[in-house]
């Protein structure tokens, strides 16, 4: 019988102006905000404490309004070093104490406890977490835990700071359901008004939603079909802790001259970023199930975000769509681009994995995609990497 996974989600509290706290005993009893401190008042805020957000000052606000709302609020510049240090620190401290752990972002990662925790010392062990990151290194950490990764991360939302929150699939219904569908992990700014549109206002309407057909024309096949499972409970991405024996990913990125604040330039970066990873693929054998792009903006916010595949995949094509759905999802109305960077993860063998193609698929355009990629990867095997790509090259990056 098949037992159910228990997943965390650990989340480091406010984490940016939490460091500069742990750093600055002063900073302690004080409203704070991280962001740079430029004469107009016109920077976004990076972080601020929980102080600060009691006046209802938020992330990516202005600092102009939040000085409106609590005109003795500090601003303290970023410091990307102290926070990297800290992050560093502190999943150090938790790898040497599970190994499965996967790092999703400077701030928070997934553990798989499931050897090693059952019944009511889940919690205990949560909770000694808790404990030993607030003791050694003065940061608060949220931890949601549930079966699967997803409602992992909803719950460590739930309750914070300091949190632990257990969410069951039991459950749904009265805590994950009422929530907004704004606040759904995976709901980005371009694709909530498309659910709204079509009256899907909460995570319960879109976990009820009966209309496939157009839950897939409004946020596409793939993305519809994920978002519906999620929405039920459904999970199946596995926690991608360091495996030395198997590639565990291959990414590549770029780092901008000049910081970027143009789509298009940056959907351009996107295909020679995507170009190479899957040159890469190619020449070790290997197909992906999981895509992922990360973003560095000029003042230092960091995110990454990963979306799977609906089957394992070389496909430029099928990899760009899906990362630039994923760019336009996650960008802001006003941004600029420091770095960019792509990856793909849970790699299979090419050779045990064949691509999969449904009714209306056109077989002999397929076939003709294939022949051409693997003219363009002996090409590149035998002049360089650089050499060649198919729409974009890194010279074409020179601005």
């Amino acid at each position: 019988m098949k037992t159910s996974k228990i997943i965390f989600h650990l989340d480091l509290d406010a984490f940016f102006a939490a460091c500069e706290m742990a750093e600055n005993p002063q900073y302690q009893s004080v409203p704070i905000v991280v962001a740079k401190n430029d004469v107009y008042k016109k920077s976004i805020i990076l972080s601020p404490n929980y102080l600060a957000r009691s006046y209802g000052i938020k992330t990516t606000m202005l600092t102009s309004e939040a000085i409106k709302l609590c005109p003795n609020v500090q601003i303290v510049e970023p410091n990307m070093h102290i926070y990297t240090n800290y992050s560093e620190k502190v999943f150090s401290y938790l790898s040497n104490i599970n190994k499965k752990i996967e790092v999703a972002s400077i701030d928070e990662a997934y553990m798989d406890v499931s050897d090693i925790c059952q019944g009511t010392e889940t919690i205990d062990f949560a909770k000694r977490i808790q404990n030993e990151i607030m003791n050694i290194f003065k940061l608060s950490i949220s931890i949601g835990i549930a079966p699967n990764k997803f409602l992992a991360k909803m719950a460590s939302d739930m309750d914070k700071p300091f949190g632990i929150t257990v969410l069951r699939k039991r459950e749904l219904s009265t805590k994950l359901w009422p929530i907004s569908i704004s606040k759904m992990n995976g709901v980005g700014k371009k694709t909530f008004p498309k659910l709204e549109a079509i009256n899907i206002k909460t995570i319960g309407d879109l976990a009820n939603f009966k209309d496939m057909d157009l839950l897939k024309k409004n946020v596409g096949s793939s993305h519809a079909l994920s978002l519906y499972e999620k929405a039920n409970g459904i999970d199946e991405s596995e926690v991608e802790y360091e495996n030395y024996d198997k590639a565990l990913s291959i990414s590549n990125s770029h780092t901008f001259e000049n910081n970027i604040f143009d789509t298009t330039y940056l959907k351009k970066a996107l295909k020679y970023l995507v170009n190479s990873i899957v040159y890469k693929m190619s020449q070790k054998g290997l197909k992906t199930q999981t895509v992922g792009l990360q973003i560095k903006f000029s003042d230092f916010r960091i995110i990454s975000r990963s979306r799977a595949l609906d089957y394992p995949t070389d496909d430029e094509y099928i990899i760009f769509k899906m990362l630039e759905l994923i760019l336009e999802d996650n960008l802001p109305d006003y941004f600029e681009v420091r770095l960019m960077g792509v990856f793909a993860s849970r790699l299979v063998e090419s050779n045990i994995s064949k691509n999969q193609f449904d009714l209306f698929s056109n077989r002999e355009l397929i076939d003709s995609k294939s022949k051409v990629h693997e003219l363009v990867n002996d090409i590149k095997s035998r002049c360089g990497e650089d050499s060649i790509g198919i729409g974009i090259k890194k010279s074409d990056l020179e601005r």
